[in-house]
């Protein structure tokens, strides 16, 4: 599930913008196919934001309409940085983990490593355990079933090799 919050709240830190803009900014940040943000989870995750102090929104006149312009408070801005540095959940989507490490940047290296780890470590393990399934059974399982457990390695070699280089950076 995605976390709407994590991704709005994140964008108004990086540009104040009221909802059009920032549902435009959000598609082309993100993009389609990976994530569509409708109006419905737009509005409502910005009154939330709003009720709970961590932005705020400033109506605007324009010849056309009127904007409300939401810009990230200092509470906000806490509650952004604790989103992005909580640990992930080994179980975590890798969409999910997508967003939240876009924003990365926002905490300090030894935080990132921090919220990296539970999942690294997990994905670590699974790929050993994965080893030695193939180490095992590899030479009596059906071809289709050893090409998808091949896939399945390379696929955690992957994340391996991208979690590394997200705690190395910086």
């Amino acid at each position: 599930m995605v976390n709407s919050e994590l991704i709005i709240l994140g964008m108004i830190y990086f540009n104040p913008s009221h909802g059009y803009s920032l549902k435009k900014n959000v598609k082309n940040y993100f993009g389609n196919p990976y994530f569509k943000l409708n109006n419905n989870i737009l509005y409502s995750t910005l009154r939330k934001l709003e009720k709970n102090g961590f932005i705020t929104g400033e109506e605007i006149q324009s010849e056309k309409m009127n904007k409300k312009v939401y810009q990230i408070t200092d509470n906000g801005k806490k509650h952004l940085i604790e989103m992005v540095a909580a640990p992930a959940e080994p179980d975590i989507d890798d969409f999910d983990f997508k967003v939240k490490a876009v924003f990365f940047d926002l905490i300090p290296k030894e935080s990132r490593i921090n919220a990296i780890k539970p999942l690294y470590e997990s994905k670590l393990k699974m790929h050993q355990e994965a080893l030695e399934k193939k180490e095992e059974y590899g030479s009596t399982m059906p071809l289709i079933a050893l090409t998808v457990l091949e896939y399945g390695i390379k696929d955690l070699e992957n994340s391996i090799e991208f979690y590394e280089k997200l705690m190395n950076i910086g």
